[in-house]
C-alpha cells in the first residue's frame, strides 16, 4: 500500500474558506534567521520550496512586523516587502504548497527598534526580557491596530494565501488577555470582554482591510503557569471569535514565555503532548482548527485526524529533519525518513545561539542552495575509505555515495552509532538513537560497503587503496580529573580512589548509593548521567563550574534544562553551582565555591563520577598524513563538540574533495561536549 492508501485521512484535502490544502500536513510559522533586512532572500525561498518540493500541504512564513515597536523578521510595515514575498509564494505555488503568513507584535518580550521601552497592556515585564514595558495609551493602540491592517494588506499583496494573527505565547494580545498581566481599569482591561477587546478591535480591522474572501486565523496558546490563562480561559476566547465570525481558522499552541518549557517540547516529551489541553478547545469549535506539539511521524498525524482531534496537524521540526518527509511516506519508504530527535539544539537552538536555523541531524537544512544533497554530485569518483561508524562518519559515507563515491566504511564495534548507542540508556533520550537505524538504512540504500568488527590501523586503511579516506575516529571520555578552572592538574587525592566516566554510568558500572558528579560540560550528556543515577535510586550530588543544571544547552535554560532540573529536584538529588572539587578521599569530597575558595565544604559520597570532557582520537590520521595519504578529519577526532558538528563536518569532507574547495568561513556550532 502507498502511504496514502495508508493514512486516508492526512493525505484527504481541506479548504479554509477559499484555500484548498493537498492534504493536512502544517509547518507552522518559525523565525529562520534568512531574512535580511526584514526582506526574503534566496536561502528563505530555498528554505520553504525544498518542503513545498517534499510535499507539505501549508506552509507558513517567517512572521511579519506590524510595527516599529516590536521586530520581526519580514518587514510588513514596508512595501519593499512585496517583490520578494510574491517570488517566494510564486516557488512554493508551482511545488503545490499553500502559504500563510503569521502577524505578529511581540509585546513585552520585544525591545522595539529604537531601544526604548516595549509596549503591553500593562507595566509587567516579560520573564525572560524583564524590560519594564509601556502601558499601551489609545494612540498606541490605534496606531498596532493599522499596523497589522496595513501589514495584511501587503501579506495578500505578495501572494500569502492567508493571515493569521499571533495572540499566543506570551506576546501583546496576551498581556491583554491575562488576568494576570493585564492591570488595566480601562475598557481594554478586567471582564472577560475588556480583555479581549483589543484582539477584536484588530481582526475586525484586518477583515476589513483584507475583504470578506481572504483567509484570517489566529493562533491561541494557554499560559499552563500559575494564575495565568489555561485551556478553559482559551477555549472561551476561541469560541468568542468563532461566534463573532471573526476569524476562519484557530491554530492552537501552548505555553509562553511563563510556561516556555512547554512552548517547544524536547525529546524528554512525548509525541503530542500538546494535545491534552489543546485538543479538548479544538474539539469545542465548529471552525477548522491546527493543533501541533512534537510530532515527528505521518502516522501519528493520522491518528490525531482519526481521533477527530483537530484539521491540521503541525510537523515544524520533523519537516527540518527531513524536507521530503511527506514524499517519502506517499511513496512508501518510511524507513528512509531521517528522524528529527528534538533536540533543539540547532532549530530553535540554533536561532537562539547563533541568529539562523539549521538542523543537527540534517546538515542542509537552512542551507539548502550549498549542501542540499542535489549538489553533491562528484565529476571524479574516487574510492573514499570512512574511519569510524558514528556521526560523523555514517554522514560522510552516506554524503559520499550520494556523491557518486566507491565508499567502504570501517568499524571496530559489531555495530554503527559510536556514542550514540550510549543515548539508548537516556531515561528521557533514548530516541535520538533512532538516528544508528536511520543511517544502517540510508547507507544501504547508497550502496555503502560497511565493514563492521574491524579496527583500522595504517596497514589495513593501505590495504584498500583509497584515493581518499575520512578518519572519523571519535573521541574518548578523559579520565585525569580535569576541571577547567583547575587545569593544573586533578584534585589532591584523586590517585586514591575510583573515578566513573559517563560512559562508564550508561554503560551500567556498579556504583555505590551516594555519587558526586563533577560537571564540566553543562549539556545533555550530563543531564543523561544524573537522571540514570537519580532514575536508579542514587544520591547525588551535582558540582559544577557553572550557575545552572545543564547550562551550556541552545534554548533558553527554561525550555529544556527547567523541566529536567524539576525531575531530578524531585527525587535524591543535590546541586552545588559555582563549585570545584579540591580533594578527594575514599568516602569523601572536599569542594569550595569559586568566588570564596576559604569556604570549603565537605560532602559524604561512595562513588565519584568527572564529566570532564573527551578527548580526540586522531593518531591515525596523523599517520596517514605521514604516509602520503590523502585524510580528512572530521567530528570528535578534530575536538570534542555537539553532534551538529559531527554531522556538518561529515558532509563537508566530502564537498572537500572536490576540485577548487574552499573552506568555509564563519561557522560555529556548541563550545561543549562531544558528540553524545
Amino acid at each position: 500500500m502507498t502511504g496514502a492508501e495508508r493514512y486516508p485521512l492526512t493525505f484527504s484535502p481541506f479548504t479554509i474558506k477559499t484555500v484548498t490544502m493537498r492534504n493536512r500536513i502544517v509547518r507552522t510559522s518559525m523565525g529562520s534567521g534568512m531574512t535580511v533586512g526584514g526582506l526574503v532572500t534566496d536561502d528563505v525561498i530555498a528554505w520553504h520550496v525544498a518542503r513545498a518540493r517534499g510535499g507539505v500541504g501549508l506552509g507558513f512564513s517567517d512572521p511579519g512586523e506590524v510595527h516599529w515597536s516590536s521586530p520581526a523578521f519580514l518587514k510588513n510595515t514596508s512595501d519593499q516587502v512585496v517583490e520578494g514575498m510574491r517570488r517566494l509564494t510564486d516557488a512554493v505555488h508551482a511545488e503545490g504548497m499553500q502559504m500563510f503568513e503569521q502577524l505578529m507584535h511581540g509585546g513585552a518580550t520585544n525591545i522595539p527598534q529604537d531601544g526604548s521601552s516595549p509596549w503591553s497592556a500593562s507595566a509587567v515585564p516579560d520573564p525572560g526580557l524583564g524590560m519594564v514595558p509601556r502601558p499601551m495609551t489609545r494612540w498606541m493602540i490605534d496606531e498596532v491596530t493599522a499596523g497589522f491592517v496595513d501589514a495584511a494588506r501587503r501579506a495578500r499583496e505578495g501572494g500569502m494565501d492567508g493571515v493569521e494573527i499571533h495572540a499566543g505565547h506570551g506576546y501583546l494580545f496576551s498581556s491583554f488577555l491575562s488576568r494576570a498581566t493585564n492591570y488595566r481599569t480601562d475598557e481594554y482591561g478586567g471582564s472577560f470582554d475588556n480583555r479581549m477587546r483589543f484582539l477584536r478591535e484588530v481582526l475586525a480591522a484586518v477583515r476589513e482591510g483584507v475583504g470578506p474572501d481572504y483567509v484570517v486565523g489566529v493562533r491561541l496558546s494557554p499560559d499552563m503557569a500559575e494564575r495565568q490563562n489555561d485551556g478553559d480561559d482559551v477555549r472561551d476566547f476561541a469560541v468568542e471569535l468563532e461566534a463573532a465570525g471573526l476569524v476562519d481558522f484557530v491554530d492552537l499552541s501552548l505555553g509562553s514565555h511563563y510556561g516556555r518549557d512547554l512552548l517547544m517540547g524536547g525529546v524528554h516529551e512525548r509525541s503530542g503532548y500538546q494535545l491534552a489541553v489543546t485538543g479538548d478547545i479544538a474539539r469545542k469549535l465548529r471552525l477548522p482548527t491546527i493543533v501541533t506539539g512534537r510530532m515527528t511521524s505521518v502516522a501519528q498525524v493520522e491518528a490525531v485526524l482519526a481521533d477527530r482531534v483537530a484539521d491540521l496537524v503541525g510537523m515544524m521540526r520533523a519537516t527540518i529533519a527531513d524536507p521530503d518527509l511527506v514524499r517519502k511516506t506517499v511513496e512508501g519508504r518510511e524507513d528512509e525518513i531521517r528522524p528529527c530527535i528534538a533536540c533543539n539544539q540547532a532549530c530553535a537552538g540554533g536561532l537562539n545561539s547563533r541568529g539562523r536555523v539549521t538542523c543537527t541531524v540534517n546538515p542542509a537544512a537552512g542551507r539548502e542552495i550549498r549542501f542540499g544533497d542535489d549538489s553533491l554530485r562528484t565529476g571524479q569518483p574516487r574510492r573514499v575509505v570512512v574511519v569510524g561508524g558514528g556521526p560523523a562518519g555514517v554522514e560522510a559515507a552516506r554524503s559520499a555515495a550520494v556523491a557518486g563515491h566507491d565508499v567502504v566504511l570501517l568499524e571496530a564495534a559489531d555495530e554503527l552509532g559510536g556514542q550514540l548507542r550510549l543515548v539508548r540508556r537516556s531515561p528521557y533520550r533514548s530516541e535520538v538513537a533512532d538516528l544508528i537505524p536511520y543511517y544502517a538504512t540510508a547507507l544501504g540504500k547508497v550502496g555503502v560497503d560497511v565493514r563492521l568488527g574491524v579496527t583500522a590501523d595504517l596497514d589495513a586503511v593501505r590495504a584498500l587503496a583509497p584515493d581518499a579516506v575520512i578518519v572519523a575516529t571519535g573521541s574518548r571520555p578523559r579520565r585525569d580529573g580535569f576541571q577547567t578552572l583547575h587545569p593544573w592538574g586533578p584534585p589532591d587525592g584523586f590517585d586514591s580512589v575510583e573515578v566513573f566516566t559517563s560512559w562508564d554510568v550508561l554503560g551500567q558500572a556498579s556504583l555505590g548509593h551516594r555519587v558526586l558528579l563533577l560537571d564540566e560540560l553543562g549539556h545533555y550528556e550530563s543531564l543523561d548521567v544524573a537522571e540514570r543515577l537519580t532514575d536508579s535510586g542514587h544520591q547525588v550530588h551535582w558540582v559544577t563550574r557553572f550557575s545552572a543544571i545543564a547550562a551550556n544547552l541552545e534554548m533558553r535554560w527554561e525550555m529544556i534544562g527547567g523541566p529536567h532540573a524539576r525531575r531530578l529536584y524531585a527525587q535524591d538529588f543535590r546541586f552545588y553551582p559555582r563549585r570545584v572539587v579540591r580533594e578527594l578521599q575514599p568516602g569523601q569530597a572536599r569542594i569550595v565555591p569559586i568566588e570564596a575558595a576559604d569556604r570549603d565544604e565537605l560532602i559524604e559520597v561512595d562513588s565519584f563520577v568527572f564529566l570532564s570532557g573527551n578527548v580526540a582520537e586522531a593518531a591515525l590520521y596523523e599517520q596517514l598524513r605521514g604516509a602520503g595519504i590523502e585524510a580528512r578529519l572530521v567530528g570528535d577526532a578534530v575536538g570534542p563538540r555537539l553532534l551538529e558538528a559531527a554531522t556538518f563536518e561529515g558532509q563537508l569532507a566530502v564537498r572537500s574533495l572536490e576540485p577548487g574547495w574552499q573552506r568555509p568561513a564563519g561557522l560555529r556550532f556548541g563550545q561543549t561536549g562531544s558528540a553524545i
